[in-house]
Parts: C-alpha cells; structure tokens; sequence
C-alpha cells in the first residue's frame, strides 16, 4: 500500500506485538523486518510498513501490517464489539469465498485475551489509497460498485456457511441493544458536531431514534455479505498497468444483510448531494447489471426500496465512529460530512417512512 509514512518511529500508547520487527518477521516466515513508519488515515487502527530481507531472497520486500489503535478508549472498545475479530476471520475464511479483490495476507495473529492483534497484507505498492475529502469521479464509483457485486454475488442467499457463524446476531437482540446504543451515539456525536450539521439534520436524527430497533432488523436480513464501511478512504486504486484497478481494504465491519446498503453508502457519502440526486439512478442500475453479469437476479423495485430503507447506514456509521473513534481533528470533520450527505439522502428517498 502506496501511502507515505505519517511517523517514523513506532509509537502508540497501547503496546502491540505488530510493533516489534522480530515479531512480524517471524509472523511472515522473513529473516528479518525493519518498522517503516506508519501509512494511511485508519480511525480504528493502525497501519505500518515494515521492509523485509528473506533467506531465500523470494519473498515480498515491503508488507502493511494492520494493528490495534493505540488509543486504550478505542481499542478496548474495538475488541469488545468484536470489530478487529471480524476482520481477522474475514481474510482467514471469507476471502476465499468471494471474488472481490482484496490484498493478499501473509498472515494473522489474534489474540482475544490479551486484546492484540495484526493482520499482515500485501503493500500494494503500485497503488493509492482513496481520498474521501475529494469527490469520487463516476469511473471510481463504477469500479467500486463492481467490487460489491463481487463480494455479494458469490454468496447471495447463500450465508449458511460456517465462515458466517461468527457474523450472525439475533435478531431481536439487534433490534433491543441497537436501539440503546444508537440513542447514546447519536447525544454524542450532537454534542460534539452539531454545529456543523446541516438543516433538517437534527430533526431525522431525532425521529430516527424511535424507529432505530425496527430499522436494524428490516435491514440486517442475512441475503448477503456486506462491507460495512464502503468508501474512497478503503480503497487502493492502481496507478501501474500490473496493479489491480481497485482493491478493497478494512473490513472490520463485515456483516451479513443487505447488499445494496454498501452501494447506498458510497454513492452518498462518495459525492455531493447535488451529483448523488443526479447520478444515483443509473449508478444503482449499474449495480443491478453487475449482480446479473454474476447470476443473480435483483429485482428493480425490491433494489430501490431497499436502497432507500438502507440509506440510514451512513448515519449510524458516522454517529458510531465519532464516539468509537480515536479523536481526530481530519475525523470530526469526516463525520460532520459524512452525516450531512447520508442524513440528506436519508430525508430524498423518506428512509424512515419505509420502518
């Protein structure tokens, strides 16, 4: 992965065992592994590069190994909402169940008890990672929503395999602890940005709150497996002719529900409101033909209303992450817009008259 070092030393107020050169190095099977400083915007976690010599002088010279945050608060938290464990299991048993394109793993260590963890991924060096201030043009959010057909369409109706257990969640229990949570979130994330939220904004807030339990049910039917957080700032976009066009990266928030609310989440959040009224329509239709190119069959009216229903993931997303989050001054403003283009989009398609 392509992004330049933010800090040359290991740093970070929690220890972790992806730190220690010694320690990654015997993870990969390398002789040994030189810290390379940390890459990339991560708000859960961390992500570092290590530069790697090999015995045999065949392995890869760079690799990202993705670690807890170093804030106590945030990691904590992570591992009790098993948020680190999900994507541990997801490139240990899921990758090979799906086509989307992803970075290799070398390795992953979890280590539940004593609340550590490092997944060791390919350093696609060739490619970029996205950027979710700058506005996604229609051929990344076309190579986006190819991917999510990728992912999903493998396993449509097919989410009995034992990979899921770990992803199912009863549904009532959802809909009750949901609903508690939610209220908590979205106090905080008011008290923290609401001057920055627009007009209206507030009010779908509020009338959310009620209907949030029912919410979370009607759109965690299990037809799928869904990226969770499926925006610019998780994809690597190729910039040579051997890298791939676009990988997909971060998945601690895999689940299982409904396919669409990947694609509601990053037309929204990937564009203005304005170009989202304008271009969602064919952008979802896109998505429809990419799921017949691989074999299933989504009906237009089933898509659209549950593309509207499930519209609110932004919100909830950007609520949650501003209280799970480490503190961060690009994340706050992250957030605020975040909630902004999901909040509006919520509010077009009426989201909460279809609970």
């Amino acid at each position: 992965m392509s992004d330049q070092p933010t800090s040359d030393q290991p740093t970070g107020d929690v220890p972790t065992v992806g730190l220690d050169p010694a320690f990654v190095a015997e993870l990969v099977g390398a002789s040994s592994a030189t810290f390379d400083g940390f890459i990339g915007t991560g708000q859960m976690s961390r992500n570092a590069r290590f530069q790697l010599e090999w015995e045999s002088g065949d392995g890869p010279g760079s690799v990202v190994v993705k670690i807890p945050s170093g804030d106590a608060g945030t990691r904590a938290i992570s591992f009790e909402h098993f948020v680190y464990g999900r994507e541990c299991n997801f490139y240990e048993s899921i990758v090979p169940l799906v086509d989307v394109c992803v970075p290799a793993c070398l390795a992953v260590h979890f280590d539940g008890d004593g609340s550590d963890f490092v997944v060791a991924l390919e350093d696609l060096a060739d490619s970029v990672q996205g950027d979710q201030f700058r506005e996604a043009t229609t051929a990344e959010l076309q190579l986006a929503i190819e991917q999510a057909a990728a992912l999903q369409a493998p396993v449509w109706g097919r989410t009995d395999h034992a990979a899921f257990d770990q992803l199912r969640n009863d549904a009532d229990t959802r809909a009750t602890s949901g609903t508690e949570m939610l209220s908590f979130f979205i106090a905080a994330a008011v008290e923290r940005l609401g001057p920055g939220l627009d007009d209206g904004i507030l009010e779908l807030l509020e009338q959310f709150e009620s209907k949030a339990g029912a919410w979370m049910v009607a759109k965690s039917i299990p037809t799928t497996l869904v990226h969770g957080d499926f925006r610019s700032d998780n994809f690597m976009f190729g910039v040579a002719d051997d890298a791939p066009a676009i990988a997909v990266v971060d998945w601690q928030t895999v689940a299982l529900g409904l396919g669409v609310t990947d694609v509601a989440y990053l037309i929204s959040g990937g564009v203005s409101i304005e170009r989202r009224r304008a271009e969602e329509a064919e952008l979802l239709a896109y998505y429809r033909e990419q799921l017949a190119a691989r074999g299933v069959d989504y009906d237009t009216a089933q898509c659209e209303r549950e593309y509207a229903l499930t519209s609110l993931h932004g919100v909830v997303v950007a609520v949650t992450a501003t209280t799970l989050a480490e503190r961060t001054e690009r994340g706050d403003a992250l957030f605020t817009q975040m909630i902004n283009r999901h909040g509006r989009q919520a509010i077009d398609l009426g989201a909460l008259d279809l609970v």
